[in-house]
């Protein structure tokens, strides 16, 4: 499995408002596109807000990056008594059609969550990258990764120094809660 470090909070203001504040700021569009989920756990798995935490310690994805990329993501995640995700690892498999994917996981097992779908544009300034996505019936979020997709450099070492770098923007965000799940808030959606 690869470990990833990465944050992810919640805007205040609309994707546009957001998008339009980035580019003021000296950021440009790096990436357009759209992230289709699956989410999927074990047929066994009881489907409550109660047991959010065993649901989303282990789950899969069928991704789809729309006109790009299909793949399954195996996702594992440790969050501790905080909520703060201490350590989340992957792994990733290629495919070329997700509704065979779908058949094949249900039929080792698996049930269907729920579906995301959301729009995101990679934001640069040749320093870091940040995504800003807009989920549909969500709302709109910003994401970091530890590692940049296209620059040389790191955004940060650690957690700590992840968010000292998106601080450093200030953008109009929710800085309370630096490990805001979209999957969570649309498992509450569909509960």
């Amino acid at each position: 499995m690869k470990e990833e470090l990465e944050i992810c909070v919640r805007s205040l203001v609309p994707f546009n408002e957001l998008y339009d504040d980035m580019i003021k700021k000296g950021f440009h569009e790096q990436e357009n596109f759209v992230l289709n989920d699956i989410y999927l756990v074990n047929d066994d798995m009881e489907v409550s807000l109660e047991n959010e935490k065993a649901i989303f310690s282990n789950y899969v994805l069928i991704r789809e990056t729309v006109g790009k990329r299909k793949m399954l993501v195996l996702k594992h995640k440790e969050v501790n008594e905080n909520g703060e995700i201490i350590k989340q690892e992957s792994v990733k498999c290629p495919i070329t059609d997700i509704y065979k994917a779908y058949d094949f996981m249900k039929a080792i097992g698996y049930k269907k969550l729920f579906e995301i779908s959301d729009h995101n544009i990679l934001m640069s300034n040749g320093k870091n990258e940040i995504y800003i996505q807009d989920v549909k019936g969500i709302g709109t979020y910003v994401e970091m990764e530890q590692k940049n997709l296209l620059l040389e450099n790191n955004n940060g070492d650690t957690i700590d120094e992840m968010k000292n770098v998106l601080k450093e923007y200030d953008l109009k965000i929710d800085t309370s809660d630096y490990f805001v799940r979209k999957a969570y808030d649309t498992l509450k959606e569909n509960v």
